[in-house]
């Protein structure tokens, strides 16, 4: 099942930064451009719906992102960024959890999270600590770039995205207090493990790491990471 849910992480991943791009291009007035990748878009789609229709798992949870990229206009690209990408990783997740039993203790590689076992595992299970919690840390933050479009790094990235003003992505219900406070303490959270942990590895190649320290980042890394990918977009 850790297969799938990668396989299917990845796909999803693929059909978000296209969205992202022909969105741009209809933005920009060029159809023709937007029109090609949304080919390859419908593509990604089909693999998608196998991938989902080969673990039984009802059709109906893929809601009505094959209608969006069919149609392939402005507000269906918004649509399938806000709306259908989030819904299938919920039921995703959802499926995954539900394949590990109750009893059955968790193993340090199912609480990875698909993004930072892509980019960080591989470094972890070869030694390369430093690499790996380095590594860990910005797949957050490509994450949050990817989730809002923004450019933007370190702490002007999580202040635009998290702020309680005019939120780029919402983590809680923001006219109560404690999601004003979980909102806040997230926003604090990123911005330590920037200064961090990201910072000083990125700075020097020199580092302590050991085994299970790398292994308690990645954990951390991989809760950030969960987090970015549930929160709501305005």
């Amino acid at each position: 099942m850790l297969k799938w849910f990668l396989s299917i992480n990845y796909l999803l991943r693929n059909i978000r930064d296209k969205a992202n791009t022909a969105l741009v291009k209809l933005e920009n007035g060029d159809e023709d451009s937007a029109k090609i990748i949304n080919g390859y878009l419908n593509d990604e789609y089909q693999n998608l719906y196998k991938l989902w229709e080969d673990q039984s798992f009802p059709t109906v949870e893929l809601g009505n992102l094959g209608r969006h990229i069919n149609f392939g206009d402005k507000h269906d690209y918004h649509d399938i960024l806000e709306r259908d990408l989030p819904f299938i990783e919920t039921h995703a997740e959802k499926h995954a959890r539900e394949t590990i039993p109750e009893n059955q203790q968790l193993e340090f590689e199912d609480l990875i999270h698909p993004e930072i076992y892509q980019h960080a595992f591989k470094h972890y299970i070869s030694g390369h600590y430093r690499e790996a919690v380095l590594n860990s840390i910005i797949s957050v933050f490509d994450l949050i770039r990817k989730r809002t479009g923004l450019d933007l790094d370190g702490s002007k990235l999580v202040n635009e995205v998290f702020s309680l003003d005019k939120p780029r992505l919402i983590l809680s219900d923001l006219e109560s207090e404690s999601g004003q406070n979980d909102q806040k303490g997230f926003l604090q959270i990123l911005t330590g493990a920037y200064l961090g942990i990201r910072n000083p590895r990125a700075h020097s190649l020199e580092n302590d790491l050991i085994k299970t320290e790398a292994a308690q980042y990645l954990i951390f890394a991989s809760l950030l990471a969960k987090r970015v990918c549930e929160a709501k977009q305005p």
